[in-house]
């Protein structure tokens, strides 16, 4: 019949199911490609090049990573405020697919749009790139409110650990194929371009994005049938329902108490989803700022994590069936704050003769006898440093003589154009001024290293550089790691990379299905789009709440520190645990279905 179908339901009901998680599979394209693994890294790196490493406002320093948390979290704060409203009309209306649709076409349309971005200039990029992330985020996370509200209609509560399951697994896999779509275009040149990250192959990416969400999404559409309301309601005028929505958001506010059980979980849940919500959300952008990854390394690494969730969220689901929701999902939890807190203690390895890891790289060419110039990841010089970002002011004064044919005055506020050329080699009469100029300039982001010739060996670490750690307060951790378990391995970031990701892939989904179906155990389900309203709302709080603390967390205290505070929210959500009995739980939301005339006995 199908994956993730259930035995015993007729063809139309397993039909409606399997529609339910196409758009699961549908929209991951937006999750993993645009919201995960790209824009992140993407934003933070436009930041970064357009303001030099980051800007100062007062005393707070804000580099990519704060940046991007930022306008991650006011992506979620629109969501946050109308959820729970939207939710309580869609109880008495049948206007969830309505609903659903217009957040999904805001969402596929400015996904579309943010394929203009890289080809704008980098401080009009960034800004165009982040106003799209907000818009496109709410048709997203708007849209999954009312998706999951869906849920408890399409099978019975004992399947719901199944449903929530699967529904996950396929969300994976649809993520997972199309990122490999992605990464295939941007490695094999498909447009002829030497960058594998050309503005045409993110173009692409973007635009793919969106047709996967909306051509995968119809399925719902067309065979997922609205669920029934036992009460409707009709309303006057739009107003008229967003009055009656907001008296019923306060009446359940004024009822939360005889849902005892269900308030303490939406608590433990906004703790601990600020956690995974933080993890998820700024892993990219942590790995581009402050550890500079590689971009593609980054993308690979990623996909990994969602082939691992596909099979470990089915797993999660039978374990869930065997050990219970609750447990399995403390467990996750248990894994998550592991993670963390080797995050914090990343670090890249000292560069001392890794030649090829040096963000500029001066190879003497013994047929011309000059210096050829080579940067890290193939960026060129354009690609690394900022035209006219205050952070980057002091290293072009410095060495922009020597990596372009002209330089404009240094009066002008840009120091160089799109058109002017990049010096690919230099003389050695050049190459020993160069060295002289770098051995005694080090406030800068970047590193430079000389390979043969006589300036063979010579190498130079600005003390902005990622492997220079130190004048943070977690400062102590990623040092005593790097000493003490990276250097001693040869465990450089990409490994390091690639143990957090597995270990996220594992859990991932599992954590997530775990938590949505023990909201549905717990929510009535004549009131699930008001309770989903809810979760909603919880999530999105936990989605603006979360990045918020990173930014303020990073731009006082740095951003490791910001990643060690994810650790204590997630024990303190996971710590409500033992107040919550399930099964009480359980009784007192069919009591409800009961008492509304959707369960007769």
């Amino acid at each position: 019949m199908g994956f993730g179908t259930i035995e015993g339901m007729g063809d139309e009901e397993n039909r409606a199911l399997r529609s339910w998680y196409w758009y699961d599979w549908a929209n991951q394209a937006f999750a993993l490609t645009v919201l995960t693994v790209l824009v992140p890294q993407l934003l933070s790196s436009m930041f970064e090049l357009s303001t030099g490493g980051g800007t100062e406002v007062g005393s707070l320093k804000i580099t990519g990573d704060t940046f991007y948390a930022i306008i991650l979290g006011s992506a979620s704060l629109f969501v946050a405020i109308v959820s729970p409203v939207l939710g309580a009309i869609a109880d008495r209306m049948p206007i969830k697919k309505k609903i659903l649709w217009v957040y999904t076409v805001i969402g596929v349309l400015f996904t579309a749009m943010m394929g203009v971005a890289p080809h704008l200039e980098a401080g009009s990029a960034y800004r165009f790139l982040a106003f799209c992330l907000v818009i496109g985020n709410i048709g997203f996370a708007g849209g999954n409110v009312i998706y999951y509200a869906f849920m408890p209609n399409l099978a019975d509560s004992g399947s719901m650990d199944h449903v929530s399951s699967w529904g996950y697994a396929y969300g994976f896999a649809g993520g997972s194929l199309i990122l490999i779509v992605h990464l295939l275009v941007g490695l094999t040149g498909f447009f002829g371009v030497s960058d594998p990250w050309s503005p045409w192959v993110l173009s692409f990416i973007f635009v793919t994005s969106a047709m996967w969400w909306l051509g995968f999404g119809m399925q719902l559409f067309r065979n997922t049938p609205e669920p029934e309301i036992p009460n409707p309601k009709e309303y006057d005028s739009a107003l008229e329902a967003v009055r009656d929505g907001i008296s019923e958001v306060r009446k359940t506010f004024g009822e939360i108490r005889k849902f005892k059980i269900l308030a303490i979980y939406l608590a433990s849940y906004l703790l601990f989803f600020d956690g995974i919500n933080t993890i998820g959300g700024m892993a990219s952008a942590f790995g581009d700022s402050v550890l500079r990854l590689n971009p593609t390394m980054n993308f690979v690494l990623l996909l990994m994590v969602n082939i691992t969730a596909v099979p470990m969220t089915v797993i999660g689901g039978k374990l869930a069936n065997r050990f219970g929701t609750k447990r399995v999902l403390g467990w996750s939890l248990g894994v998550y704050s592991v993670v963390a807190i080797l995050a914090v203690g990343f670090a890249p390895l000292e560069l001392e003769d890794d030649h090829e890891r040096y963000d500029f790289q001066y190879d003497f060419n013994d047929e011309t006898g000059e210096y050829e110039l080579t940067t890290l990841y193939d960026r060129g010089v354009k690609g690394w440093v900022s035209k006219s970002g205050d952070g980057d002011l002091d290293f072009r004064d410095s060495f922009f003589e020597y990596m372009f044919e002209t330089v404009p005055d240094t009066s002008e506020s840009e120091r160089w154009s799109d058109d002017d050329v990049v010096i690919d080699s230099i003389s050695m009469s050049q190459a020993t001024s160069l060295r002289s100029e770098v051995a005694m300039m080090s406030e800068h982001r970047f590193s430079f290293s000389f390979e043969g010739g006589d300036l063979d060996g010579s190498r130079y670490v600005g003390e902005e550089h990622p492997t220079i750690i130190e004048g943070e307060l977690a400062d102590w951790w990623p040092n005593l790691l790097r000493d003490n378990v990276w250097e001693p391995l040869n465990f450089g970031v990409s490994l390091q990379w690639i143990m957090l990701g597995m270990m996220v892939g594992i859990v991932m989904g599992t954590a997530g299905a775990q938590a949505r179906s023990l909201f549905t155990m717990l929510t009535p389900s004549s009131r699930s789009t008001e309770f989903f309203g809810f979760f909603g709302f919880i999530g999105k709080a936990a989605a603006v709440f979360g990045p918020i603390v990173y930014a303020i967390s990073a731009a006082t205290m740095g951003s490791r520190m910001a990643v060690a505070s994810v650790v204590v929210v997630i024990l303190i959500g996971w710590s409500l645990f033992i107040f919550i009995d399930v099964e009480e739980g359980i009784r007192v939301a069919r009591q409800e279905d009961i008492e509304a005339g959707l369960i007769v006995e």
